[in-house]
């Protein structure tokens, strides 16, 4: 079954939600969330705490969606004479640039989303922007702790995909949904089951000052590296230095504060509202505040989040990271693309991407026409068997058979009058074709070694063969000091390696060569080892045969039984067997 992962990271929080299965039918196989522990690196901290979590899960690159927090975002609504997706990218930065003077524009990721639209004619837009350097942190820490996304968007449009999972937005009326964060609130506005708009509300349920503060108000975000290097009171700060000693009475009384103030943010929210379908309720997920749910704003009930799809499961305050884990399923109804946007307008590669595809197919295609003409050629040359479409090495030999076998009529110096049977026989089939399963070039290579073969008959039976040196015996004694040398490199009078040994007979002869195989010296010797037991004695005896066999002139080293001393301090081997090619020994100069 398929596997995606949702991450969301806010100002001092974190939550990431598995599921498994499919859009329409999925499982949560893992929630997690925490907080971003302070005064270190927020971006090592992140990556930390997220590595745990990737060490319980193994999800595709590519099934990877983030979310953060709409704190970080400015939202502007603006309307343009078309609805080309394709020229509203390429006109959205300039269109938004003079509404956003707090920013410069190379420095945020322009998104947007359609609101409205009149085909051809005019399109509003909700536009988002977000500091490059607060989402690039983020996607740092995530990198870092080995859950790349392969896409961001904001909390604002996966806590839209979440509801629209869960089945709350009905077509037939409007609702607000609200995720409460750590310092930031974020809202969305549905109408009809459309987007009608989005907003964040810059206070959360963390009633002290949050280390992660709000870019959007000139405020330090320390995941950008903007933030203090410690989350201590610093001296002087009387807001700080009070939070570090606030009871659980002074925590509960600001959070009762954080509540109203959101619930008045609510008010205006709805007081402010342009929508077509009644409003149905305010739904709220994220962290927990209970005093939101005092009762109805403007008339207006508040109610928790419904329980998502998904056998049962308890999202908690983690909607907006199942949101997030909707994407990479296929689900999901807004497609935020930061990513996507930030490589389109900043980055050069993506505009290189298809003349480097065309390029690199027109290299595999003449690469591919290369090979088959050359595969033709070597076909054509190798393989031409019949007389009437000769390859080249078809000629080759058709002329070497020319040269070498008797022609009555042609006769001149050179040829054979009487070549050997074999030699003719194979020369003359070849040319005609008759020989299966060789090549052209593996028939004239034939051809050369059976030449050899006969011309080394000759020099034989005139003497002029330089094997006839080598046929003579070796030296017996040559080969028998060879072995008692290394014997005693070995021994303790040298590496002390094999311990301490003893011979009681030695005997060398010489083999004479045959046609088959080349002299050699044959030794034969009947030693006992020494050790402190026979174990020892027999791991020395293998260690001296590994020390023959390692030498180039030692032909064979054949093992005998071995019999333990009557003492049990040692074996002893009867006709121990050494092969010697005494041309092998190195000469000392």
């Amino acid at each position: 079954m398929a596997r995606s992962c949702g991450i969301y990271i806010g100002r001092q929080r974190w939550a990431v939600v598995v599921l498994d299965g499919s859009a329409k039918k999925h499982k949560v196989v893992l929630q997690r969330a925490g907080a971003i522990p302070g005064g270190e690196d927020p971006i090592q901290a992140t990556s930390r705490e997220l590595r745990e979590v990737a060490k319980a899960i193994k999800v595709p690159s590519d099934a990877i969606g983030l979310a953060v927090d709409s704190g970080l975002a400015a939202y502007r609504t603006i309307s343009l004479p078309f609805d080309d997706a394709d020229k509203i990218e390429d006109v959205i930065k300039f269109e938004v640039e003079s509404e956003l003077p707090q920013w410069d524009i190379d420095d945020v990721i322009v998104d947007f989303l359609p609101l409205s639209n009149t085909p051809g004619v005019e399109s509003t837009l909700l536009v988002t922007a977000v500091p490059k350097d607060g989402l690039e942190a983020r996607i740092r820490a995530c990198e870092r702790a080995g859950l790349e996304p392969y896409e961001a968007e904001l909390d604002t449009t996966a806590l839209f995909n979440a509801a629209h999972a869960a089945g709350m937005l009905n077509p037939e009326g409007s609702q607000i949904l609200v995720h409460v964060g750590d310092s930031t609130t974020s809202v969305v506005v549905v109408d009809g089951g459309h987007l009608n708009g989005m907003r964040s509300i810059h206070t959360g349920a963390t009633p002290v000052p949050p280390a992660l503060a709000d870019a959007a108000e000139g405020q330090p975000d320390a995941l950008a590296g903007d933030a203090v290097e410690s989350a201590e009171p610093a001296e002087g700060d009387e807001p700080a230095a009070a939070a570090a000693q606030w009871s659980p009475e002074e925590v509960e009384r600001l959070r009762a504060g954080a509540a109203t103030r959101i619930r008045r943010e609510l008010a205006r929210t709805i007081s402010g509202l342009a929508v077509d379908q009644p409003l149905q309720g305010v739904f709220v997920t994220g962290m927990q505040l209970p005093e939101l749910f005092a009762g109805p704003v403007l008339d207006v009930p508040v109610e928790p989040f419904p329980g998502f799809p998904g056998e049962g499961d308890d999202i908690g305050e983690n909607g907006v990271a199942y949101g997030a884990a909707l994407r990479p399923l296929g689900g999901g109804v807004l497609k935020g693309t930061l990513r996507r946007e930030e490589l389109r307008f900043s980055g050069k590669f993506e505009r290189l991407e298809l003349p480097l595809a065309v390029l690199g197919m027109l290299m595999l295609a003449t690469l591919c026409v290369m090979f088959v003409v050359i595969d033709r050629k070597i076909d054509w040359r190798g393989e031409g068997n019949l007389p009437d479409a000769p390859g080249d090495l078809q000629i080759w030999l058709t002329a070497s058979n020319q040269f070498m076998l008797p022609d009555p009529e042609k006769d001149y110096q050179g040829r054979l009058p009487n070549p050997p049977a074999a030699v003719e026989e194979y020369a003359r089939r070849a040319q005609a074709g008759e020989v299966d399963n060789a090549t052209k070039m593996q028939q004239l290579r034939r051809i050369e070694t059976l030449l050899d073969v006969e011309i080394g008959k000759v020099k034989r039976d005139l003497g002029q063969s330089s094997e006839v040196q080598d046929l003579q015996p070796q030296s017996a004694f040559e080969g028998l000091t060879t072995v008692l040398d290394l014997m005693a490199a070995k021994g303790q009078d040298g590496e002390d390696v094999v311990g301490r040994i003893g011979i009681r007979s030695v005997d060398a002869d010489t083999q004479g060569g045959r046609a088959t195989s080349d002299p050699y010296v044959v030794v034969k010797l009947d030693v006992d080892f020494f050790a402190e037991n026979d174990l020892e004695a027999t791991r020395n005896y293998n260690t001296l045969q590994a020390a023959f066999e390692e030498q180039p002139w030692c032909r064979e080293f054949e093992r005998k039984a071995t019999k333990p001393l009557d003492d049990n301090k040692g074996i002893y081997i009867d006709g121990m067997t050494i092969q010697v090619d005494t041309r092998l020994i190195p000469k000392e100069d």
